[in-house]
């Protein structure tokens, strides 16, 4: 028995909290600032590991001929308030899934902004950016964007969770009503055409396209792009559901170990001498995220033993293009012009 579920009480007054909060919304008692950019908001109904930093990133790939900002608040930042990225900023600055994108894609301008109509006005007024796109941002409904994209697990569909505490979900699943295009994530690579059609029917959202992502995964290498010959590794996660990762890695390697820390984990200095121990005797594969957190806090000789496994979004059913057809037909009614 999952034994949050006794907490079903205490989601009764969470969801009428925020039932009454969109409704102010939808009512315009709370208003929703538009923005003259084109604006795409990537988010989900469940808090956390939907695999929103992916898709954040396929977008900055396939669009990469738009000049991007992107606006995140930066969770686990430890400062406050508006911040425009600069290569000096560390993952501590301005949290580590911006950290990743920021130093991964040169062609992009970062604001970190707990009030999402700052992070859009700053880019604005200084970067000029042909697109924007709003990170984790499904329930923050302070800026209106032209395009919501709504992601949910193929493990952990909306449809079957409950509110918090009892379950995930930050809103009523009638917030789906919202979303322009739903994605299911995670999908294993084999989904029949079938069992996607019975998904589509329980997500409801028949006037919305609704499309079916897995994760494609790269060669584990380290930071010099060196693969990984080593059969015994010890694994190290800080996301919310690392069992993906885990099974990906044991198609080819041996886990001895598997050092697990929440997700957006600070890491301690005993943590770090551990890992450093550690790495002196067998090499250690951690995630993308993760990394990229550890570089700046591990030795550059024990970095050479440290191997990450890169991933990115990959549609099935041939629909990449149907996907990025809709957001081009979107930029274009925009008049977005291009760089």
């Amino acid at each position: 028995m999952n034994l949050r579920k006794l907490l079903y009480p205490f989601s009764i007054p969470y969801g009428a909290i925020t039932a009454l909060r969109n409704w102010a919304f939808n009512k315009s008692i709370l208003s929703s600032q538009e923005f003259k950019v084109p604006i795409i908001s990537v988010g989900n109904l469940s808090a956390g590991g939907t695999g929103k930093t992916p898709m954040v990133e396929f977008l900055i790939r396939r669009f990469s001929d738009y000049k991007i900002g992107l606006v995140s608040r930066g969770y686990g930042r430890k400062t406050k308030g508006l911040i425009l990225a600069k290569p000096e900023h560390t993952f501590s600055e301005i949290g580590d899934e911006p950290f990743q994108i920021f130093h991964k894609f040169s062609n992009i301008n970062l604001a970190l902004a707990e009030k999402r109509p700052e992070g859009v006005q700053a880019l604005i007024d200084n970067y000029s950016p042909d697109l924007i796109l709003l990170d984790d941002a499904f329930q923050h409904r302070y800026v209106k964007p032209g395009l919501q994209i709504l992601l949910t697990t193929y493990q952990e569909p909306f449809y079957e969770d409950l509110l918090l505490p009892a379950g995930n979900l930050r809103e009523s699943i009638k917030g789906r009503k919202r979303a322009d295009i739903v994605v299911i994530t995670k999908c294993p690579a084999n989904l029949s055409p079938g069992e996607a059609r019975e998904i589509r029917a329980k997500i409801k959202v028949e006037d919305k396209p609704v499309y079916f992502t897995t994760i494609k995964y790269g060669s584990v290498q380290n930071e010099n792009g060196e693969p990984l010959n080593s059969k015994s590794i010890v694994a190290i996660t800080g996301i919310a559901r690392p069992k993906p990762f885990l099974n990906q890695i044991c198609i080819a390697h041996n886990i001895e170990h598997h050092l697990q820390f929440p997700d957006h984990h600070i890491f301690s200095e005993k943590e770090i001498e551990k890992i450093e121990k550690a790495a002196k005797q067998t090499p250690i594969v951690t995630t993308e995220k993760d990394w990229v957190r550890l570089q700046s806090l591990l030795r550059s000789e024990t970095l050479q033993n440290i191997y990450y496994l890169p991933m990115q979004v990959h549609f099935l059913f041939d629909e990449e293009h149907h996907f990025s057809q809709m957001i081009t037909s979107y930029l274009n009614e925009q008049k977005a012009p291009k760089v």
